[in-house]
Formats: C-alpha cells, sequence, structure tokens
C-alpha cells in the first residue's frame, strides 16, 4: 500500500497532503487490473470512484462520439464523483491497464476520511475542474481552428512527415514536442495537427501510420522518452473528424516542474513568446523558472 500511495501523491490533486493524511486514505483505496477491451465504467453506472492510472492505456468515449486516450500518470472520474449522478462517457482499456481506485462514496464520510483531508482534496479537484472548464478544450477544433493560430494554438501539418523529403523525419517530431513543452512551461495551449498554418485541413493521413491507436502510441513515447514520462498527465490526446479529414488536437495544461526537451546530448528549454516557441538562452532560463514555477498559483 505505501508504493501505492507514493505513487498516487505525484499527481497534482494528492501531492499537498501531509504523509499521515495521505496514509489515512488507504481504507478507500484498492488496485484494479483491466484486460483489453474491458470497461471501466459507462454513463449508465453510478460514479462511486475516481481513477488513477498507473499502466497501460484507456480511451474515453465521450456521449458526443469524441474520444480521448488516457495514459499512466492521469487522473479521470472526478467529474462524476463530485456531481454524484452520473458519467460524462465510457472508458474502456485499449490494453491491459492496472489502476488506483479510490472511494469517492466513502471519501466524503467522516467515520473513513477526516474530513479536513476530504476537504483538501475537493478542493485540489474542484480547481482541476474549474481549470478544465476554463480551457480550450471546452472550445470545438472546429472553432479554433476557424480562429487560427495565436499565442495558445499552433498548427502542424504532419506529426512525423517531411512533406519536402517525402519520409519520417526526427526534426518534424521535435517541431511539435517544441510546441507541447512550450506549453507546458508557459500557461498551457492547443497543439492541433494535420492543419496547415493557414487553416487549411490536411488530415492525418500522409503520416502514414496504421490506424489512429498507432499514432497514439508513438506519440505518447516520444513525449516520454524526449521530455519525460512524468509530463503525460499534462497532455490530452483526441482525435476528431472535421469535414472528412481526421485531426489530432493535444491540449497541453500549464506543468508545475520546468519541461525539458532532449535533442540527443543537449536539453533545451522552451516557452511561448507570442504565437511563438522560442529556444530560450542558458542565461535567461533560471530566471524565467523561479518567476515562472515560484508562482503556478498565478497561472
Amino acid at each position: 500500500m505505501k508504493e501505492i500511495l507514493v505513487q498516487l501523491q505525484t499527481h497534482e490533486v494528492f501531492n499537498g497532503l501531509a504523509e499521515t493524511e495521505l496514509a489515512s486514505l488507504a481504507p478507500i483505496i484498492h488496485t484494479q487490473s483491466y484486460e483489453e477491451g474491458a470497461t471501466v465504467f459507462d454513463v449508465g453506472q453510478q460514479p462511486n470512484f475516481l481513477f488513477y492510472i498507473r499502466t497501460g492505456r484507456l480511451r474515453l468515449h465521450l456521449t458526443n462520439n469524441e474520444h480521448k486516450t488516457l495514459l499512466p500518470g492521469q487522473l479521470f472520474g472526478e467529474v462524476g464523483v463530485i456531481n454524484a449522478d452520473f458519467r460524462s462517457g465510457t472508458v474502456m482499456a485499449v490494453e491491459k491497464t492496472d489502476v488506483i481506485c479510490i472511494c469517492g462514496a466513502r471519501l466524503f464520510q467522516a467515520e473513513f476520511v477526516k474530513p479536513n483531508v476530504a476537504l483538501k482534496i475537493v478542493r485540489a479537484l474542484s480547481r482541476r475542474i474549474t481549470n478544465y472548464l476554463r480551457s480550450k478544450e471546452q472550445i470545438s477544433t472546429k472553432e479554433i481552428i476557424e480562429q487560427g493560430e495565436s499565442d495558445f494554438v499552433e498548427f502542424k501539418s504532419t506529426l512525423r512527415w517531411n512533406l519536402h523529403s517525402n519520409r519520417k523525419d526526427k526534426v518534424i517530431e521535435n517541431a511539435s514536442l517544441k510546441t507541447v513543452a512550450a506549453f507546458m512551461n508557459a500557461k498551457g495551449g492547443t497543439l492541433i495537427v494535420g492543419v496547415a498554418d493557414d487553416g487549411q485541413l490536411l488530415g492525418l493521413e500522409t503520416d502514414k501510420f496504421a490506424n489512429h491507436d498507432k499514432l497514439l502510441l508513438h506519440l505518447t513515447k516520444i513525449v516520454q522518452d524526449r521530455i519525460g514520462a512524468l509530463y503525460i498527465k499534462y497532455l490530452h490526446f483526441s482525435i476528431e473528424n472535421i469535414t472528412g479529414k481526421d485531426i489530432l488536437r493535444i491540449d497541453c495544461t500549464p506543468s508545475t516542474i520546468p519541461a525539458y526537451l532532449k535533442d540527443g546530448n543537449q536539453e533545451h528549454f522552451y516557452i511561448r513568446t507570442g504565437p511563438s516557441t522560442t529556444d530560450l538562452r542558458l542565461s535567461k532560463v533560471y530566471a524565467y523558472i523561479k518567476e515562472r514555477f515560484d508562482k503556478n498559483d498565478n497561472l
């Protein structure tokens, strides 16, 4: 159980708890494994639990026919637990997945969790939900594309394919990863892949992935390898079909720790400067990090 609690404490909802407070949650926590294709919950189920993904991969199917991939380090199910009424979608395992289950019903019962501990968790969950509602995730992808690129939105034609040399290209991959890291190091933002700079819909076919699962798996791997596995929880991937073209959307929330992009033996620190991504000079990195990450509450 100690290992489970330590893992849970890495998430923003629980990292503000003292060790004794975290330990007090043990009676309302258990682990669960789901085989590929298994349903974690569906729209019709009572929302009794929230979940933290330890390993594997899940897919959330929303009632509006959109879907999102859920990856290790992510927490989900909190909206249902807070509203205590219904689920907003169905979650199924894409591959064998292990999760930590936190009983939402017992979280609010004083005989299981002290009210002051429950209050801290509820406040953290409320901040998380509020930030979600304020984010661009609540604006349709079609509307974002119509509005064009900005400080918080960037388009990429492909994820990995060089349209000029007609081959896979790590430089192209890094172009997207630079933007992702910059959004996390700043105030967040949305990267949309499969769209030209002028907003023309190109789709994802050019990247030549066998299917969307292969694309998302590849994206997850390059983020983990070149930025770090800890940063997956700040990213939300979804693939949507807009007027016949499949588009990849990556919503990035502000990270609580600096995100560096590895390129060979070097690490780069990227930020947003207006609608552009900038590789910050080493002499200015320390000052930026001190200003930005010492003031997370102001983001």
